[in-house]
């Protein structure tokens, strides 16, 4: 059968065994832990009609072979899949991609216009060349619009997400140092970046991010543009920023105020992409606000708080980069509490021939902010807290494994101190908070204080 028969039936598609449906289309998929060919005759015994393959899996029964599709890559099969299913929907598609925000500015875009659409979006973090076509595959006739983050490490990648998706509207939100270890430069993670602007059509709109440096530079786009900021003059620029009892307010226009509950300045910009995404949908700014305000974090990993034995934990183990770190240093910063500021920090990852200078960068970012405590796990985070030490940081902890980070904490924190838990996706700094909570105060810890060389 080919491939253009199984999009009459792509919302029947799935790539995990484990949730076949008689009837379903199993892709195979081969990931780093695990290789779908090997579930291909578990699909079939749970009901799929057909498996996309890249090879005959080795033990598969006879009858279940006539009921494979042959393909060179099952991960270009199930985007191609998913460009002609999507291409029977014409409604607005609006993508967002940059270093960092992207989830929540999709997940606050997707909320301001389900005021008054109905609108798909990507489920958490599925933003990948399988994440993304997945996502696509839900398209149904009830949806309005869809909103769409995007994720890169290697250049190529926006470029043939956006050909997937076919976006109206590209959203930027930043560009930072993230997969410099692929990309190496600030200017090339721009370039990948940029891929998105490329794909969109001549009536289509670019929303970027006028503090900027490299966004505010781009000319000679063949669609229409309109920025969003803070610092400098633009379309939607907030301005009387106020931070008072841990919320933000601003303005814009003037006029129209907006305030919200997230934590982080940075969260201004993802509320002005929303509320320029929104008008470009006509929504009044009234009804804007009313939905910024009544938003809330879903992630429970992106500067989400924990209360545990009256210790506040600010979990932002989701992932890290030094953009993402020094907003999040920012915010500790600013909270407001009796107690005492504390960062728990992994690595880092991916920053390349960079990775020493820029965990010490934020290490002397920690020695200057009104934080007391750095506990940090990791090869690469020792620099960041040699780095503090040198520049006057007092209270410095190394700790080699979660268990001992967590013994640190259990050690120093007490009632109404906050903790910002902090690090890239790999280091899985998640796990410290759960150490944590088993709550033993007499651990034995096999770290020390300080990271001496």
């Amino acid at each position: 059968m080919p491939l253009k028969n199984v999009v009459k039936n792509a919302h029947l598609i799935s790539i995990d065994s484990r949730i076949i449906k008689k009837g379903d289309i199993f892709i195979a998929i081969k990931g780093r832990r695990f290789d779908g060919h090997d579930f291909a005759e578990e699909a079939f015994k749970k009901g799929a009609r057909l498996a996309i393959v890249s090879r005959k899996p080795k033990k598969l029964r006879s009858n279940y072979k006539k009921h494979l599709i042959i393909v060179k890559d099952t991960v270009k099969a199930l985007g191609d899949i998913a460009a002609s299913h999507r291409a029977k929907f014409n409604i607005p598609v609006i993508a967002i991609t940059g270093t960092n925000g992207k989830t929540t500015a999709k997940d606050m875009v997707a909320h301001v216009l389900s005021s008054r659409y109905n609108v798909l979006k990507n489920e958490t973090s599925k933003n990948n060349h399988i994440g993304l076509p997945l996502t696509l595959l839900k398209l149904e006739r009830k949806h309005d619009a869809a909103v769409l983050e995007m994720g890169m490490s290697r250049f190529g990648e926006i470029d043939r997400l956006s050909e997937i998706a076919k976006p109206h509207i590209g959203v930027i939100t930043n560009i930072g140092p993230a997969h410099m270890k692929f990309l190496g430069t600030l200017k090339n993670i721009f370039i990948a970046k940029s891929e998105l602007l490329k794909r969109l059509r001549e009536k289509g709109l670019a929303i970027l991010n006028k503090d900027d440096r490299y966004l505010r530079s781009i000319r000679n786009l063949k669609c229409r543009k309109i920025y969003f900021g803070i610092d400098r003059s633009c379309n939607f620029q907030a301005t009387k920023l106020l931070y008072r009892g841990n919320k933000w307010s601003f303005e814009v226009d003037e006029k129209q105020k907006f305030e919200f509950s997230l934590l982080g300045r940075h969260n201004i910009y993802n509320a002005l992409i929303a509320i320029a995404v929104a008008r470009e949908f006509n929504i009044d700014f009234s009804t804007i606000a009313e939905r910024i305000r009544s938003y809330r974090q879903s992630s429970p990993m992106r500067l989400g708080f924990k209360n545990i034995r009256g210790i506040k934990i600010l979990n932002d183990s989701y992932n890290s980069n030094p953009l993402s770190m020094e907003c999040a240093i920012d915010t500790l910063a600013r909270y407001v509490t009796r107690g005492k500021k504390i960062v728990v920090s992994g690595d880092m990852l991916e920053l390349g021939k960079e990775a020493k200078t820029m965990h010490e960068a934020i290490g002397r970012r920690l020695a200057s902010s009104p934080i007391d405590v750095l506990i940090t796990h990791g090869r690469l985070s020792v620099f960041m807290n040699k780095e503090a030490g040198r520049k006057g940081m007092g209270e410095l902890y190394h700790a080699p494994s979660h268990s001992d980070a967590a013994g640190f904490l259990r050690k120093i924190a007490r009632p109404n101190d906050v903790v910002l838990v902090k690090g890239s996706r790999a280091m899985a700094m998640e796990r410290v908070i759960e150490e944590f909570k088993k709550g033993d105060p007499d651990i034995r810890i096999s770290g020390y204080p300080g990271a001496k060389s």
